[in-house]
């Protein structure tokens, strides 16, 4: 009997022929995700399993959603094509420089068999855990989550989403919700959408964090009004610069530390390590191939890995909370990710608990 072979399916491939309809169907939405991993097991020129795995290009995590065995696997459970797919996982993984393997907690057996699952070495979630995972490499611990994950509701309030997500990392009393996010929104929005209400820049959110009490740190590189690209008319984009004037204006006045210079990465690493949680703008370029502005959350950090809320979850690429909640980012891509505009700027948040040592936590000094 020949020998278990295993390949990956090439970007814009179809569907292998010779599957069952309901595989079939199965493998041809994941094959239209992108980040997605298709493992195919072949013995001859039947295909005798499936692994697929899901991962955004910015992160150094995979998280596999599905097996299959099909009937030609000898041992009947699926067991020894799942050895082979594995072992190839691994070795994929480790050239791609991915350290983590997950598991999202609602999935089911039907998508991966204890048998597999036992085969990965990722233990079964925690009751009410969103994941749980496996490092594929590194005996050091990785950077232990800070701030738990809250969505945001609409598609402007990613901003105040990780201001939510932020305070519940510093106060774990607090609990983020719709509530608290559309409150700051209300406080802290500049923003008029291309077809709607819009989101938040730098100055409104730093005064919603300063009006509950929080330490803060503002880096804000522009010096000329941002995100008016978002405005799709004249009046519009006057209109935020009148917002944001005063926004800034207020910043100003009531002493809040604002740098107007790019933050470097080691004033990130050292901060959180010392207690704070930042609140970065990057560009979904990036993370989804689009040019957008978008906040989250940077709350943990280990060496050169930070670990990354996303408040966004981008369904369309059948993303679930596990792909969005505490995903380890090399510093190397979060330099790339933190940037946006034309020319490139960058903004950020760094935010402490109020009366601590960590009431000035961006000050700390490089190691």
């Amino acid at each position: 009997m020949p020998p278990i072979e295993v390949t990956a399916i090439p970007a814009g491939q179809t569907v292998p022929e010779g599957l069952p309809p309901e595989v079939a169907d199965r493998l041809r939405i994941l094959l239209s995700a992108p980040g997605q991993l298709i493992l195919v097991a072949r013995r001859g020129a039947v295909i005798v399993g499936l692994l697929a795995g899901l991962r955004r290009r910015t992160t150094a995590m995979l998280r596999i959603v599905w097996f299959w065995a099909g009937s030609a696997d000898t041992n009947g459970d699926g067991e020894e094509t799942g050895r082979a797919l594995i072992a190839a996982l691994e070795r994929i993984s480790l050239e791609a420089d991915i350290l983590t393997w997950r598991i999202a907690g609602a999935t089911g057996e039907d998508d991966l068999p204890p048998a597999l699952r036992r085969l990965t070495g990722i233990a079964a979630a925690e009751p009410g855990s969103v994941y749980s995972e496996r490092r594929l490499r590194n005996a050091e611990q990785p950077p232990k989550p800070v701030a738990p994950l809250h969505p945001q509701s609409t598609g402007f309030t990613c901003g105040p989403a990780s201001l939510a997500m932020a305070f519940a990392g510093l106060e774990p009393a607090i609990v983020p919700d719709r509530q608290l996010e559309i409150a700051l929104w209300r406080e802290a929005t500049t923003v008029i959408g291309l077809t709607g209400p819009g989101g938040c820049d730098p100055y409104g959110l730093a005064l919603a964090v300063a009006a509950r009490g929080y330490a803060l740190r503002l880096f804000m590189s522009a010096s000329e009004p941002v995100l008016l690209d978002r405005g799709n008319t004249e009046a519009k984009r006057e209109l935020m610069t009148f917002v944001q004037a005063d926004f800034k204006s207020r910043v100003l006045a009531s002493g809040i530390d604002v740098e107007h210079r790019a933050f470097e990465s080691w004033e990130l690493r050292d901060a959180i390590a010392e207690g704070a949680i930042a609140v970065v703008l990057i560009d979904q370029m990036e993370t989804h191939g689009r040019t957008a502005p978008h906040w989250v959350v940077v709350h943990a950090v280990h060496d050169d890995l930070f670990l990354l809320n996303d408040p966004w979850i981008e369904t369309d690429a059948l993303e679930t909370v596990a792909d969005v909640l505490d995903l380890p980012i090399r510093t190397p891509v979060l330099e790339r990710m933190a940037r946006y505009g034309e020319p490139s700027y960058r903004a950020a948040l760094l935010i402490g608990r109020s009366g601590s040592q960590a009431s000035s936590p961006v000050q700390a000094v490089r190691n």
